[in-house]
């Protein structure tokens, strides 16, 4: 809560909430499952991007988010609908961030703030790898970790890429 607000102040003023602003994350874990409840504690809109089911549905479960999807557009009207409205909202969209936050890049959707919480210091047992099913990719994790390591290690790099660019692109 208070990273974010201290966000909202720098960058929006000294007294400003993030009332009005798109934040995109990604990572319901352990620690990035909080940044939904701060989001809308802020009096922001979240989209938080997750590929593991479960994490979106305890996190719905707890209360610290407010709705799931699988559609990028589902969430993204839901987004501009509480943005414009001035509405606090957390979204869950179940997918991987290597391919939403390119996805967003081409689209030229721009969100306020930008953040992540994925788990991409482990590439192993952590970060889960782009173009494939979550079943997929926990089966390769056990079958082959070199090659999992080496499709996260590039998944990775996807995403992170796209930050930069959304930074660039005013984020």
């Amino acid at each position: 809560y208070e990273t974010l607000a201290a966000a909202a102040r720098k960058h929006y003023g000294p007294d400003a909430s993030l009332k009005g602003k798109f934040v995109l994350t990604a990572g319901l874990g352990e620690m990035g499952g909080a940044q939904p409840l701060a989001v809308t504690m802020n009096e922001g809109v979240a989209l938080c991007v997750e590929v593991d089911p479960q994490r979106i549905a305890r996190r719905i479960e707890h209360a610290y988010l407010d709705k799931g999807t699988e559609s990028l557009e589902e969430a993204l009207g839901w987004a501009e609908e509480a943005r414009a409205a001035g509405a606090p909202l957390s979204i869950g969209l179940r997918a991987n961030a290597a391919d939403i936050y390119p996805e967003l890049v081409r689209r030229g959707v721009t969100p306020d703030l930008v953040t992540d919480q994925t788990p991409a210091h482990d590439t192993l047992n952590g970060y889960v790898p782009n173009g494939m099913a979550l079943a997929e990719a926990l089966e390769l994790r056990k079958a082959a970790p070199a090659e999992y390591v080496r499709r996260a290690c590039a998944s990775i790099l996807v995403h992170v890429q796209a930050m930069v660019a959304l930074r660039k692109g005013g984020s």
